[in-house]
């Protein structure tokens, strides 16, 4: 495969907390369990190049291996992702019922939350442009009525 069909390879990852012999960790998790991103500058490219290794990758459609990310959700993903396509641990509280995120990538985002786990420390966000939910680490530290 040519350096000019794939820019970059990678996985996007959030933090998340965990509690395990009596404390809490933080941990990595896959946002979306079971994908590779490839990046390109040529989609159509790609795939070409790509065919010679079909009979290894895992079809996901009936005629497809890529799916492409739409703009809306590129944005999104670089937007909580950044360059590192991890998305760190955020921290925020509850007030009158809204969320308020204080630090993280949600800061500012606290529209997109669906819906808390406070329980997990997780945050589900709905995609713009998409179907998919994404889980993302939050950490509510407060709940004032």
């Amino acid at each position: 495969m040519t350096g000019q069909a794939l820019k970059d390879v990678f996985c996007f990852t959030y933090d998340r907390m965990r509690k395990y012999e009596g404390s809490w960790h933080v941990e990595q998790q896959s946002m979306f369990p079971d994908y590779v991103f490839l990046e390109s500058e040529d989609g159509e490219r790609l795939a070409r190049e790509l065919k010679q290794y079909r009979s290894f990758l895992m079809i996901l459609g009936e005629k497809e291996t890529l799916i492409p990310i739409g703009r809306e959700e590129e944005a999104f993903l670089r937007g909580l992702c950044g360059r590192s396509h991890h998305s760190a641990m955020s921290k925020g509280y509850i007030r009158n019922g809204r969320t308020h995120v204080t630090e993280g990538p949600l800061k500012g985002k606290e529209r997109m939350i669906r819906k808390i786990d406070r329980h997990k420390r997780i945050a589900k966000l709905e995609m713009p442009g998409s179907f998919r939910n994404v889980n993302v680490g939050l950490e509510i530290y407060e709940k004032v009525r």
